[in-house]
C-alpha cells in the first residue's frame, strides 16, 4: 500500500486540495511504520 500511496501523491501534487485529501486517506490506511516512511519520502522528495 505504501508504494501505491507514493504513486498517487506524486501524481496529484498539482492540486493542493486533492493532495491533502489523498494524504489524509493514506494516513488513515497505513500502519504506523508505513506512515513514518511516507512522511520521510515526502520530505526527501521535496513535496512537503
Amino acid at each position: 500500500m505504501l508504494e501505491y500511496y507514493k504513486s498517487v501523491l506524486g501524481n496529484v501534487t498539482f492540486d493542493a486540495i486533492l493532495f491533502r485529501k489523498e494524504l489524509r486517506k493514506a494516513m488513515r490506511q497505513l500502519a504506523g511504520d508505513d506512515r513514518m516512511k511516507l512522511k520521510d519520502w515526502l520530505k526527501q522528495s521535496g513535496i512537503v
